[in-house]
């Protein structure tokens, strides 16, 4: 990226650093619909790091923390809200604005405790995102969800049925045309290696294993405890706060950003 500019990290700190991972507290930021006339990139210039605010140990702690699993397919990815004091506001002012994207989901597969959610109409979840001049930019490992591919979400709710929250950065799995997952989890770590030991065929029987509260098994995973629920208004905020100076993807030419597809 051009040395003249405000460092991306430092906006998105200003603007987001009210945002808490997953079901945290968000206050001080006004939520506003989407711009009409904002250029934003097709693909992420940078990878923003964040601290998760729980660490899973396996893919069962993760299911057993999460409200539902789903295995979807993206059918639509839309530029979503826009998250921050001012989205008028000019790069690098404390006031400048994020945005996030917006996937669309058709469920295929749902599991959840004792069965107790369906999906037979699609979800919405939210993913970061664009900063205040329309530069793309993901969090951590979790790379932008692409249309037409499948992935494997663990998921929380929001006061929408129809919109829900990724559990963190972690949560989400894509799955190859082998039936094999790649975990947006930290490469190397307990969690990355616990999902990607299963497979479409596999994990499916444990998840049902671990949700029958009628019948649970010997080796039941523990819930890990998950930070307080913000305000109300708050509880569909994209998942991960940037905390630290991004990592260049290498994707920046110098140029504009490209117009973003409403769909595809």
């Amino acid at each position: 990226m051009p040395e003249s500019r405000v460092p991306k990290w430092r906006i998105w700190a200003a603007a987001l650093a009210v945002v808490v991972v997953a079901g945290g507290v968000a206050g001080g930021v006004a939520m506003q619909p989407a711009a009409e006339a904002r250029a934003l990139d097709k693909e992420p210039e940078v990878v923003a790091h964040a601290v998760e605010s729980v660490e899973f140990e396996s893919v069962g702690q993760m299911a057993v923390t999460s409200v539902a699993v789903v295995r979807a397919k993206v059918t639509a990815v839309n530029p979503g809200r826009i998250v921050g004091a001012d989205e008028t506001a000019e790069p690098g002012e404390e006031s400048a604005a994020a945005q996030a994207r917006d996937v669309t989901l058709q469920v295929t597969e749902a599991y959840s405790r004792n069965n107790w959610y369906k999906f037979p109409d699609p979800i919405t979840v939210e993913e970061w995102g664009w900063d205040a001049s329309g530069d793309g930019y993901q969090v951590n490992n979790y790379s932008w969800s692409e249309v037409g591919k499948e992935y494997l979400f663990f998921l929380l709710k929001t006061s929408d049925p129809l919109r829900w929250n990724v559990i963190s950065t972690e949560g989400r799995a894509e799955i190859d045309e082998w039936g094999f997952y790649h975990s947006s989890a930290e490469p190397g770590s307990a969690l990355a290696g616990s999902i990607e030991s299963y497979d479409v065929f596999s994990l499916p029987i444990y998840l049902r294993q671990i949700y029958d509260t009628k019948n649970p098994p010997e080796d039941m995973p523990t819930p890990a405890d998950m930070p307080a629920a913000g305000p109300t208004g708050y509880e569909s905020a994209p998942i991960a706060t940037p905390t630290a100076e991004p990592t260049d993807l290498g994707t920046n030419d110098g140029s504009e950003p490209t117009p973003y597809p409403s769909s595809s």
